[in-house]
């Protein structure tokens, strides 16, 4: 039974990859001479439905795309898969959301939710509003009672807020794969927390401020925080002897937009070898991290045209796409 779900999952997954945007079309917005023009190739594909809207709420298209692609997941995905992962992301991203609105004595965060993930958006605000954490998970009520008690003592910086739930979201991530079989997702959450912790690194020591990167470190991924002792130049040759070498050259010339294209890149290719395998979760965890992508590259467009900025700079931080 379960492997007739995941088959008839995935064909429905191979009829929702003719929503991806070509990339003639991605082409096609990133040299538009506005953002009209961009947002009209949007429209034209149907991106988010058959919403018609004005160019400057673009923002609009973008968040009902990726609403449909979260709904889709809760759809299609097989129980206990371990694509529950990608879901509760959104869950934790709308925690710290409604935190800061809490502690903002404001409801009005609307803008900064995500989709649905495993818990309803209503739900979690009900849990923070009124201080009553007993139906989330052990490990989302320890993150909240930490920052409430930091609040407490004076610690009211949203940085501490978005620290504390990321770190317990990749702990609550990796708890979860301990209990299933999917080494593709467990590959993608721990490259996804390497590059994390490289990129705060390399932020850290340019700002001089090494004591952001140990209170940022996530554990779980290949890398413990000791791999990280030495300078910039040291720790790059590390990485270039890693299974992230791609990304050593570009972090020794300091150009951090290569880096975030290749780790999206990277991210993409833990699906790419069995997209086409029916019997396999990779073609709809594929397909769903391939529209994130997706979406944030649109996103970075829109707002590049919005601000004028050069059409070269544009095409450099363009990603390869999935379909």
């Amino acid at each position: 039974m379960a492997n007739n779900y995941l088959v008839y999952s995935n064909a429905r997954v191979k009829s929702m990859e003719n929503t991806f945007l070509s990339n003639e079309k991605i082409v096609r917005m990133a040299y538009s001479d506005t953002l009209e023009e961009g947002v009209k190739v949007l429209l034209e594909s149907q991106y988010g439905g058959a919403l018609t809207v004005d160019a400057k709420d673009y923002e609009k298209l973008l968040q009902a795309e990726d609403k449909k692609v979260s709904e889709f997941m809760l759809d299609a995905m097989p129980k206990n898969c371990g694509m529950e992962t990608f879901l509760i992301k959104n869950d934790y991203h709308n925690l710290k959301a409604l935190v800061k609105g809490k502690y903002m004595h404001t409801e009005d965060v609307d803008y900064m939710l995500m989709p649905k993930g495993l818990r309803d958006i209503s739900d979690l605000k009900e849990c923070v509003y009124e201080d009553n954490y007993a139906s989330l998970s052990k490990t989302m009520q320890e993150a909240l009672i930490n920052i409430d008690n930091a609040r407490a003592n004076g610690n009211t910086s949203p940085r501490y807020i978005d620290l504390t739930l990321e770190k317990a979201c990749y702990n609550e991530i990796m708890a979860m794969l301990k209990k299933v079989k999917a080494p593709a997702i467990s590959k993608y959450w721990q490259t996804n927390i390497d590059m994390s912790n490289i990129s705060s690194f390399i932020r850290a020591e340019k700002t001089e401020n090494p004591e952001a990167f140990k209170e940022g470190f996530i554990e779980g991924g290949l890398f413990d925080i000791g791999y990280f002792n030495g300078d910039i130049a040291q720790v790059i040759e590390k990485i270039r002897y890693s299974e992230y070498s791609k990304v050593a050259d570009c972090l020794k010339e300091g150009d951090m937009v290569a880096f975030e294209r290749i780790w999206d890149n990277t991210l993409l290719d833990i699906f790419k070898e069995k997209r086409n395998d029916i019997f396999s979760i990779s073609p709809i965890a594929g397909f769903y991290v391939a529209k994130k992508i997706e979406i944030k590259v649109v996103r970075m467009i829109c707002i590049m045209l919005k601000n004028d900025i050069d059409k070269d700079i544009i095409k450099v931080r363009l990603r390869e796409l999935y379909a």
